[in-house]
């Protein structure tokens, strides 16, 4: 398992809860002649502690929570699994300690008095019980328990027949998913497999599903939880196809291996994209990538150059430079002295 993605860095979260912290201080001013101090009121919702464990998933399809392709166009699918209710656990205790002290502070300098703070205090000593989800064991991987579910319009969602082919395997077959964990699978659908997918629009979910009944330790989780689907629509192939739609379809094919490292095929994809349209920066890079791949140092820096170039014209007056382009250029630059200098040994 890996840190969760979705939760902010320990400096941005002990600034919002400085913040919080800080607005809640000033809602608690001392009594004054224009009327009494409010009762407090709570960071956070504290009567929720019994609330069990729940894991979240998350699905997206080509890193994307909604897209349109083209009849044909492979895809990659990601589903990702984590326990939000933990995370809003930690976050609300470590805004609480950063009230706490906020308000030790305000007291030792006398701004609020002990018999005014202690209300306040109450409150911030209060915790919220960060409770773990525990899935899958060796013998039974979590992955086990996924699954695609498709709902095309007007229909009830019923299970993915696509073929799926595995992609990537979890890190971990057996998950303890705290606050600040997080595991994820990705499954393939190749091109050959794509080609036989209809057109139409879909909604696609992904659904964990563990039986109460499932032969499995009593501390594990149980129940169905499912992602928020993602918004799929596949077009049927233009029988004369412009040189954008060429180019779109191209794209979607160089995207997929670019991912799944096929170098051979992305680079023919992204090339035959560039024929139909010169200008996609994008397409350059994944020829760059590829070129770079398959030990074409040089090809690869021109490439990226080329990226670089395109990139100012199409956006001059852009005030952002194109961060990526230049750490490749700085990289394959490098790369390439070092390969002239290993060549005068």
């Amino acid at each position: 398992m890996r840190k969760i993605l979705l939760i902010p860095t320990v400096g941005m979260i002990l600034a919002v809860a400085l913040a919080v912290a800080y607005l809640l201080v000033r809602r608690y001013q001392p009594p004054s002649a224009t009327g009494p101090m409010q009762a407090p009121v709570s960071l956070a919702s504290l009567d929720k502690q019994d609330l069990p464990p729940l894991p979240n998933l998350w699905l997206h399809i080509n890193s994307a929570e909604g897209l349109e392709v083209f009849q044909g166009a492979p895809l990659i699918f990601t589903v990702r699994v984590a326990n939000q209710r933990a995370t809003n656990a930690a976050f609300t205790n470590q805004a609480h300690e950063a009230y706490l002290s906020l308000i030790q502070q305000k007291v030792a300098k006398g701004e609020i008095s002990s018999a005014d703070a202690q209300p306040m205090l109450e409150l911030a000593q209060q915790k919220q019980q960060v409770k773990v989800a525990r899935l899958g064991t060796n013998e039974q991987g979590w992955e086990k328990f996924v699954h695609i579910e498709i709902a095309a319009a007007g229909s009830p969602p019923a299970p993915l027949t696509w073929p799926l082919t595995p992609f990537t395997a979890p890190e971990a077959k057996s998950l303890t998913l705290d606050a600040s964990s997080r595991a994820k699978v990705d499954y393939a659908l190749e091109p050959q497999a794509a080609a036989q997918v209809p057109a139409g629009d879909f909604e696609i979910t992904a659904v964990l599903e563990v039986p109460a009944g499932a032969a499995l330790p009593q501390d594990l989780w149980r129940g169905r939880v499912a992602s928020l689907p993602v918004r799929l629509k596949i077009l049927p192939v233009p029988a004369q196809p412009s040189p954008a739609e060429q180019a779109s379809m191209n794209m979607q094919r160089a995207e997929f291996f670019s991912t799944t490292k096929d170098w051979s095929n992305a680079l023919a994809s992204a090339k035959t994209a560039l024929a139909a349209s010169p200008d996609l920066i994008r397409a350059e890079m994944i020829v760059g990538k590829a070129q770079e791949a398959q030990g074409d140092l040089s090809g690869a820096r021109d490439t990226f150059l080329n990226a670089y170039r395109l990139f100012h014209q199409q956006h001059p007056n852009s005030y952002e430079a194109p961060q990526y382009l230049i750490d490749q250029l700085g990289t394959l630059d490098a790369r390439l002295r070092e390969r002239r200098t290993e060549s005068l040994r």
